[in-house]
């Protein structure tokens, strides 16, 4: 059997890693997805919440500042992505001491993404700074310099979630309240398997106190297919995958343990492919008791 050729470039995006994922996802600037988990203002109030496959920090800076979350904590493999998120959240720390007042519409963001301009591997949207009020509005930073109060209360990490081995899973630690798994299962799935996305849902239940809720926004298997090529690891991984995306629900329930699941409404996008459920599953609350 011919080996499969794959181009080299193709592995530059093969963990879904793309600059420019929010500018095709959402070329109103309107994130639909965050409209429907607005109307569950209640699951992130005060909590401490992990965003996986964050990218570049959209959805997390939006949770940290609009949602009331005491934590967000936004992660991805990329480390340009990262770096970039990171540059961002300094760039707000750095103007705390600017009320609302000096911020017009004429108040500029650094342009953290000139330095990636002739980076092949990154072309980088140049209007990614500039959209940050654009997006979330002028930010009144006047006084608020105490951690769980935006821009403190975000924090970026780079990283693959996806463990070596399931021996790993003993040693987490319950200490998020909300995870965030939103377009990314598809990656994990093609990268890593079956058995790397089982660990990573059992990751994900670990870390989780107890009453905790995952949102899982998973893409259909049809969108598997075009990605199959891009490399020979991905293609063999896909070749052998067994837990479809319609099962994923009956295995996080009776598999790895959640309590419940809740659909929520699939949010409109002007892209079919963007037309995914929320899907939220709950870790049980388990209540300990204190013996006499």
């Amino acid at each position: 059997m011919p080996k499969l050729k794959c181009k080299e470039k193709n592995a530059i995006y093969q963990y879904g890693n793309y600059c420019r994922y929010y500018g095709y996802r959402n070329p109103d600037d309107e994130d639909n997805r965050l409209k429907v988990l607005a109307e569950r203002m209640d699951l992130f109030y005060g909590k401490d919440v992990l965003d996986i496959g964050c990218n570049i920090g959209h959805v997390t800076f939006s949770v940290a500042r609009d949602f009331g979350a005491k934590s967000v904590v936004g992660m991805d493999i990329d480390r340009k992505l990262i770096n970039i998120a990171r540059k961002n959240v300094q760039y707000y720390i750095n103007d705390t001491a600017q009320s609302s007042s000096h911020l017009s519409s004429n108040y500029h963001f650094k342009d953290f993404s000139s330095r990636d301009r002739n980076d092949p591997e990154c072309d980088i949207i140049e209007s990614f700074p500039i959209s940050l009020p654009m997006l979330y509005g002028p930010i009144n930073l006047a006084g608020l310099t105490l951690s769980g109060r935006f821009p403190y209360n975000v924090s970026f990490v780079q990283g693959n979630y996806v463990l070596e081995s399931d021996l790993l899973l003993s040693l987490e630690t319950c200490k998020f309240d909300v995870i965030l798994c939103l377009s990314i299962t598809k990656w994990l799935h093609l990268n890593w398997g079956d058995d790397g996305l089982k660990r990573a849902f059992k990751r994900m239940f670990a870390q989780l106190r107890p009453g905790g809720i995952l949102v899982v926004e998973p893409q259909p298997w049809k969108s598997y297919g075009r990605r199959k090529t891009l490399t020979e690891t991905i293609w063999r991984n896909y070749k052998n995958i067994l837990l479809k995306p319609p099962m994923f629900t009956d295995y996080l329930l009776n598999e790895v343990g959640f309590a419940n699941c809740e659909t929520l409404t699939m949010p409109h996008n002007p892209s079919k492919g963007f037309q995914r459920p929320l899907k939220l599953f709950q870790k049980p609350n388990i209540l300990v008791t204190s013996e006499d």
